[in-house]
């Protein structure tokens, strides 16, 4: 098995992180550790310190944090978040305020400033002493109008209603005050529920089976409007020094990693909830994936909660530029520095605050002194347990780099007017300013010069156009919609199939299946095919916009039926559509007459896809069929090949007929066949076989039977990079990497087949250097991207399981297992991150040397 990680920034990103966990030790025991207390969070930066300032019982499951323009402290408390049914605690929510009477930033008391509060996400203060607190279906504004720090005055700005319940975590989430005077709120994505959000002047937005979005209103609750979608769960939303608006965003159960986002209005960042919790759709983007999406600024660890701008802190001036990250599950904070990246920004995390299994982090804000106070939940179980910290972190004698925000990144572009300089912004390389420029031309008034678009003799132009009318769910005429789908440019094709799906464009099936048939749908845009078949189905479109099934998700979206069964029975279809659709064909077992009947016919491309079907079918008439195109002579070699492949996860054991290949002069042959020979090394016939043939080819056996003991063998990634040359052949690797006994594909896919635990590896050569490709095969834990990050659990027997994602209930965690299924583990003993990748250390092990050279030559191939 390979486990690879993606690109990027991630890896980097990933590599800092670890960086700092392994610095930690070194760089605190250069401190004063007799002034630290051990309990305390460990600060890896020695110029800052970080202080308890309020404890359980004065402060319970703190969440939200805001602090005045006097510096007072006001904590939002959790009573309300999945309480269990004995809990001791208050009914409600509250907002507590510390009163610091001596002035040294650590308040001697609490007053209860607000309460009857429920399901509390954060706090933001805003203009005339107003305190805004967003619910997870209700905006808020409380204020102190006489002065005896108790709010007074409360009033309800934005209210969401449906869903009638939503999960705290996927309702309303942050809140933050820009200074032009408008109130930004992050939206969860409501579990795919229909929700609908209304402001004080009666103005409405609603979605279904979209994403997450920010939006934002007056500070009076009016003009509520979208800004931006496509997020999971976004947490927290801030505003650095220069004015751009920076989100955190959780990731889905399969797609990760969490994502630090720059927020352009307009901008469009990937997730909808309809397609599910997993993440992976054909309609989906992570990273800016599909055109119009757009890129994170920077990959965060799991559960990131808390963001600041590090220039409002009063920590060194090397901070100025840096964000500041609270990693709840992690139990750390992060610094980003952001470089320039087109308009907007990019960094890597780099750990600055490393706790233990006790620090939870969730919220942080600064006062005027540029101290950093930061909220603690202290355990990891979500219900509320009574416990809670709020402690502060600062560098001493330092002033804030920065007081306030001193631009408006989102403004920019406003002064662009009339079409001619925005559809400049579209043809630039810019993915914000092009979405800035979208958004703009989303008014009606353009909508003529964006249908003339479509006719463009500019691919880029037509695609903008495109994904400008897209998003204006404009209807564009059926005729120019066809012509799209035979356009030369394959993006176009593939947001055409994407627009017809989400426009119900139900008129269009029989044009999109004949576009299917006249090879206008290759196999790299046939997953999206059958996505877009599945929209326009009658069930899928009533149930879409009746909106009587609460929960998007669940919508039917099945093909006709035996749909895919007829794509591979059709012979006038191309052989490689023919072949793409094998991957989905269900329960191959009721097919093994058609499937064997085409094999002997087939071409190339369908042979190969049917061997990889067939691998899976342990059948006496399947293994005969394979056997039979294996040993005859007259069948393409690499078609022998192939199924000699497919041949070896057969029960049976062909040894006197797979010794004979050893007898013919082609090399990859004979490497296939020895290594599957190593299933019969007691067989008497084929120990005598392997006497008579050459010493290159007794060598390798020798490798293949007893890879370790061969002397000389590379241990170091230098020392295999060394090794590994253009000797290797790409057929062979090729082979290794499909066969069972490497257990590569186990995890791994390429074009369409493997498995999805791990990285997709079908384009890895394109951004794997030769070295990268070997420190991942034999050092995997070294560099771990944050979206393969590994978990464990230890039941309450002492058997420990890991997996890829993890969900954690009241008593018991969920965790994704290497086969995609999520398994539920009652009561366990412990669980956490894993410290290890899950790729298993050693592989290299397993192969012989020139077997390695061959699968890392194989890898590179792939572009």
């Amino acid at each position: 098995m390979l486990y690879l990680p993606l690109m990027k920034i991630l890896t980097k990103s990933h590599f800092k992180l670890l960086c700092g966990l392994l610095l930690s030790q070194w760089i605190f025991s250069c401190s004063n550790e007799s002034t630290v207390d051990p309990s305390y969070p460990k600060v890896l930066d020695t110029r800052l310190s970080i202080e308890l300032i309020a404890v359980d019982p004065a402060i319970v499951t703190p969440i939200g944090l805001a602090i005045d323009e006097k510096d007072a402290l006001y904590i939002l408390e959790s009573h309300t978040h999945t309480q269990p049914s004995d809990y001791a605690g208050p009914r409600f929510d509250r907002i507590k305020k510390g009163i610091d009477e001596d002035g040294d930033g650590k308040p001697e008391s609490w007053l209860i400033f607000a309460d009857s509060i429920t399901d509390g996400m954060n706090l933001a203060f805003g203009p005339d002493g107003w305190l805004f607190l967003v619910e997870k279906d209700e905006v808020l504004a409380f204020r102190d109008n006489n002065g005896d720090g108790i709010s007074d005055e409360r009033k309800s700005l934005l209210v969401m209603s449906p869903p009638d319940n939503v999960y705290d975590h996927a309702g309303l989430l942050g809140i933050t005050y820009s200074p032009d005077g408008w109130l930004y709120i992050s939206r969860g994505n409501t579990g795919g529920q229909h929700w609908r959000i209304k402001g004080t002047d009666g103005l409405t937005i609603e979605g279904y089976g979209d994403g997450g979005n920010v939006i934002r209103c007056r500070a009076d609750g009016s003009q509520v409007a979208e800004v931006a979608t496509g997020f999971w769960n976004p947490f927290d939303l801030k505003f650095t020094r220069d004015g751009r608006l920076m989100l955190l965003d959780n990731d889905p159960d399969s797609r990760g990693p969490n994502r630090l986002i720059e927020i352009v209005p307009g901008g469009n960042y990937g997730y909808q909830s309809l397609y599910g919790g997993s993440g992976i759709h054909p309609f989906l983007a992570w990273n800016g994936e599909l055109p119009g999406t757009l890129p994170y600024a920077a990959a965060i660890g799991e559960a990131p909660t808390g963001l600041i701008d590090a220039e409002f802190s009063n920590f060194p001036e090397e901070y100025a530029s840096n964000v500041l990250a609270m990693v709840w599950e992690e139990n750390n904070i992060v610094r980003i520095p952001l470089q320039p990246w087109q308009s907007s920004v990019q960094g890597d995390p780099m750990v600055i605050v490393q706790g233990d299994s006790t620090f939870h982090p969730v919220a942080m804000a600064a006062n005027s002194r540029g101290d950093l106070y930061l909220t603690d939940w202290v355990l990891r179980q979500y219900p509320n347990h009574g416990k809670g910290k709020i402690w502060r972190l600062r560098a001493h004698n330092q002033q804030p780099l920065k007081t306030s925000i001193e631009g408006n990144e989102l403004a920019r572009g406003q002064a662009i007017e009339g079409i001619e300089q925005l559809v400049l912004l579209l043809q630039g390389e810019d993915p914000f300013l092009q979405a800035i420029a979208r958004h703009r031309l989303k008014d009606p008034v353009y909508e003529s010069e964006l249908l003339a678009l479509l006719e463009h003799s500019s691919a880029q132009l037509r695609l903008q156009g495109l994904l400008t009318l897209s998003a204006a769910a404009v209807v564009i005429p059926a005729p120019i919609l066809q012509q799209l789908l035979a356009d030369k440019d394959m993006d176009i094709r593939r947001m055409t199939l994407i627009y017809i799906a989400q426009q119900s464009r139900e008129e269009l099936l029989i044009p999109l299946q004949r576009a299917l048939s006249q090879g206008a749908i290759p196999p790299e845009l046939f997953e999206t095919y059958l996505a877009t078949l599945k929209h326009l189905q009658p069930e899928f479109i009533a149930g879409f916009k009746s909106k009587k099934e609460t929960n998007s998700r669940k919508l039917p979206r099945a093909l006709p039926e035996n749909y895919l069964l007829g794509i591979v029975k059709d012979e006038l279809l191309l052989d490689e559509i023919r072949a793409a659709a094998l991957p989905y064909l269900t329960n191959p077992e009721a097919h093994l007459s058609l499937l064997l009947t085409m094999l002997k016919k087939a071409s190339l491309p369908l042979k190969e896809a049917l061997f990889q079907l067939l691998r899976g079918v342990n059948d006496q008439a399947v293994a005969q069929a394979l056997l039979e195109i294996v040993l005859n002579q007259e069948e393409m070699l690499a078609v022998r090949i192939q199924a000699l492949v497919a041949l070896g996860d057969q029960a049976p054991a062909y040894c006197e007929e797979i010794a004979g290949l050893l007898q013919e002069n082609e090399a990859t042959l004979q490497a296939v066949a020895l290594r599957y020979l190593s299933r019969c090394q007691a067989h008497e016939k084929v120990r005598a076989t392997i006497k008579t043939v050459p010493t290159n080819l007794q060598l390798l056996w020798q490798q293949i039977t007893q890879p370790t003991s061969a002397r000389e063998r590379p241990q170091t990634v230098e020392e295999w990079a060394t090794f590994v040359n253009e000797a290797g052949n790409i057929a062979i690797g090729r082979t290794i990497f499909q066969s069972s006994w490497a257990i590569c594909q186990t995890c791994h896919r390429v074009n369409g087949w493997g498995g999805t635990f791990g990285p997709d590896l079908s384009h890895i050569g394109s951004s794997k250097s030769k070295e990268q490709l070997i420190m991942a095969i034999i050092e995997p834990s070294k560099e771990i991207s944050p979206e393969w990050q590994g978990w464990f659990v230890t039941t309450k027997e002492g058997e420990k399981h890991y997996g890829r994602q993890i969900d954690v209930g009241l008593h018991d965690v969920e965790l994704m297992l290497a086969d995609g299924e999520f398994v539920t583990f009652k009561t366990p003993k412990n669980y956490g991150v894993a410290t290890q990748s899950l790729m298993p250390e050693g592989l290299q092990a397993n192969f012989s040397t020139e077997e390695f050279n061959h699968l890392v030559n194989y890898l590179i191939s792939l572009k």
